[in-house]
């Protein structure tokens, strides 16, 4: 199997519609992918948060829709409308409640009721046939790390054929490299199917070595298969959940992911998964 290379790098920003992207990217890019997040599912991508990537950048894009609607197939209609609306020329990858594990051990939903609708998202989202639109599971590192039964990454996996990469968000406070990303990494390959990073930031204090480090990790990690690194990394540039927004507005963070982003630098109009 040829291997590809392409990693892309980007970020969320603290506006959920994006209006303050243009200002991070210049400051901290060039960002090749945004990461973002809505709760009800669009009529179309245009009308969608993640509409403002198109010609632009590559999008890992999550809702929260009704988890019965979605297993009962109500959605099935818009969902595959809102697909279809997506440019055959645009990177996409989708999902429906990202960190599942954390809802579910928080109490927000039970397992029996994300399976189905996650495995309905993502059969939809396949049959449509976009060229460049994937479905993605997105999880915490720290569930891997730290596995608790009913949340753990086997017991969250929906079945062979229905994700196309394995996505992680972790942050500085459970660890570094290896440490962090690894039981992530060693599930994706065990499916023989890519990994990516949704979402990577600071906790208690910026630090560009440790954002150095994660970068050239991903870069130097493939998972399974055709790539031989990670798929994508985006900065989670936010505060929410009391995290420090990286790179935010810090300018030695900022430098570090503009050289990050270079040094990277993958097209979008290039990048296979």
């Amino acid at each position: 199997m040829k291997k590809r290379s392409g990693m892309l790098v980007g970020a969320s920003s603290k506006s959920a519609s994006g209006k303050d992207f243009a200002g991070l990217d210049a400051a901290a890019g060039p960002f090749t992918v945004r990461r973002s997040y809505e709760k009800k599912l669009p009529k179309s991508w245009a009308a969608s948060v993640a509409g403002i990537d198109v010609g632009k950048r590559a999008s890992v894009w999550s809702c929260k829709p009704d988890l019965e609607e979605l297993s009962d197939k109500a959605l099935d209609k818009r969902l595959r409308g809102f697909v279809q609306s997506i440019p055959d020329s645009h990177v996409a990858f989708l999902t429906c409640w990202h960190e599942p594990d954390a809802k579910i051990r928080g109490g927000k939903f039970a397992l029996e009721e994300y399976l189905p609708a996650f495995r309905r998202f993502c059969k939809i989202v396949k049959s449509v046939g976009k060229p460049r639109v994937y479905t993605a599971q997105i999880v915490e590192a720290w569930s891997g790390q730290h596995p608790k039964k009913g949340s753990t990454y086997a017991e969250l996996w929906p079945g062979d054929g229905y994700v196309d990469v394995y996505v992680v968000d972790g942050y500085s406070n459970t660890g570094s490299g290896k440490k962090l990303w690894g039981p992530a990494v060693k599930f994706a390959a065990s499916k023989d199917i890519p990994w990516g990073i949704a979402e990577l930031g600071c906790v208690q204090k910026i630090d560009t070595s440790w954002m150095r480090t994660q970068a050239a990790y991903a870069a130097e990690t493939p998972a399974g298969g055709a790539h031989d690194r990670c798929a994508f990394l985006c900065w989670f540039s936010n505060s929410v959940g009391g995290v420090v927004a990286t790179p935010g507005t810090d300018p030695a963070a900022r430098a570090t992911a503009k050289k990050i982003s270079k040094k990277y630098y993958t097209a979008p109009g290039s990048f296979r998964l």
